[in-house]
């Protein structure tokens, strides 16, 4: 679309913004962004044909370009409309660090993180799935990690994000939570198409809504409750496929659906903590690149791991629920939680490596082959670290690479504690069922 095809009568208010909301990416930290504007319903509801993964030639010029906004205008729930700001944009950002204790933040922690989640999970709609993908994209909230000194009332979120599928189009959701003690927003023309009041003092705003760049529409559809103990819920879902091959046409949830999951109890800063929920599952990764595993092949070694003897530990969550990596196979996190052997504990899988040629043993690792051709190399190293207090960890790994290409690399470590013994970690790495199946 061009700026010549934007024309709206008077009073319509052109509300065009040719720019790009910053999308900042720091460490593992990713954004958030909902740009809030007044829908035009003959162009939302017109049916679109979804984009593909070849891409036309990038244009001479950059453009973005968002639905433009009539004022004066009157929105359902609204005593008082505001006017736009030109180029009006609200997002957020985050740097994420791997800790759930964030002492300015007592409402939240682990426990908590995996409470809101199951309820926001229990809470999607039938027919809808969470895509196969890596933790920080399975709808499982995140640490919060903002400075409250600097978050000006918009920070202190927790968050969670998945690809959610259903029919045959993905579409993405982002959930975020946070505390507030700032005033309700006022209504303002472009950034909400009603204002809904629930008869437990509950304001939800919602807007439907769409953008396009370089001439490309992306839908996107947002609920944000207000809730009565200070809870501040935002639902934000898009018709990205999330996987590159671009956007679909279909927003996976309708804004009915959006206003029933910022409303679900079980996400409000005050809600309870069920007595014996677990920590959030740690993220984890595999540096090496291999070949995408399936869900089915994924719980198919779940079944097995969960099976596996270890010696009375007792872990924290169990073995047996992996999950994609994002360069391939799959991986878990544990801990273990055994008092005196307190240590971290993970299982990478991964396909399609060739067998190593040096078996040769050096600098704390050793490797021999088996009769079948299954190499099976174990390392230990240590690191000096200075912070609570200076202590030397010990890290223990085995590898085990099979004919086939597969590969598991089971490692032990990340704490105090002895790391648990090479013969433990590789009756895991050398279990037969950890191979893939046919």
């Amino acid at each position: 679309m061009s700026d010549k095809d934007a024309t709206a009568p008077s009073p319509a208010v052109a509300h065009w913004t040719v720019g790009l909301t910053c999308v900042a990416i720091v460490a593992t930290g990713y954004l958030i962004a909902g740009l809030l504007h007044e829908p035009e319903p003959e162009l939302t509801t017109a049916p679109l044909t979804p984009t593909t993964t070849s891409e036309p030639p990038e244009p001479a010029e950059y453009s973005y370009v968002t639905p433009p906004v009539t004022f004066p205008v009157q929105i359902p729930g609204c005593d008082v409309v505001e006017p736009p700001q030109p180029g009006q944009s609200f997002s957020m950002v985050t740097f994420k660090t791997p800790e759930y204790d964030n002492p300015s933040y007592p409402w939240f922690s682990g426990p908590k993180a995996v409470a809101m989640s199951q309820a926001l999970r229990a809470a999607l709609p039938a027919g809808v799935e969470i895509a196969f993908a890596p933790v920080e994209r399975s709808l499982i909230f995140q640490p919060i990690l903002d400075d409250p000194t600097e978050d000006e009332g918009f920070g202190g979120w927790t968050d969670a994000r998945a690809t959610l599928l259903r029919g045959d189009r993905p579409g993405s959701l982002a959930v975020n939570v946070r505390e507030s003690t700032m005033p309700i927003p006022p209504c303002v023309a472009g950034d909400l198409d009603e204002r809904r009041r629930l008869p437990d003092g509950t304001i939800v705003d919602t807007h439907d809504t769409w953008s396009e760049t370089n001439g490309v529409r992306a839908l996107s559809r947002s609920a944000i409750a207000y809730l009565p103990d200070g809870s501040v819920a935002h639902a934000y879902a898009t018709d990205d496929a999330a996987d590159g091959s671009g956007y679909t046409g279909t927003v996976p949830l309708t804004l009915d659906e959006l206003v029933a999951l910022v409303t679900v109890p079980g996400l409000r800063v005050t809600a309870p903590v069920p007595p014996g929920t677990p920590n959030p599952p740690e993220s984890c990764d595999i540096w090496a690149e291999s070949p995408a595993i399936d869900q089915a092949q994924a719980r198919r070694w779940d079944a097995v791991l969960a099976q596996v003897p270890l010696d009375g530990l007792t872990l924290d969550p169990p073995l047996g629920a992996l999950l994609p990596a994002s360069t391939g196979g799959a991986c878990q996190v544990v801990r273990v939680t055994t008092p005196g052997r307190r240590s971290r504990l993970s299982v990478a899988i991964s396909t399609g490596h060739p067998l190593p040629q040096d078996l040769s043993s050096n600098d704390g690792a050793t490797s021999r082959l088996l009769p079948d051709g299954t190499v099976v190399e174990t390392r230990e190293s240590r690191i000096t670290v200075m912070e609570p207090s200076p202590s030397t960890q010990t890290t223990r790994t085995v590898t085990v690479t099979r004919p086939s290409g597969t590969r598991i690399q089971v490692t032990s470590g990340d704490g105090p504690a002895e790391p648990l013994p090479f013969e433990l970690l590789e009756a895991v790495a050398s279990n037969p069922g950890l191979e893939v199946s046919r």
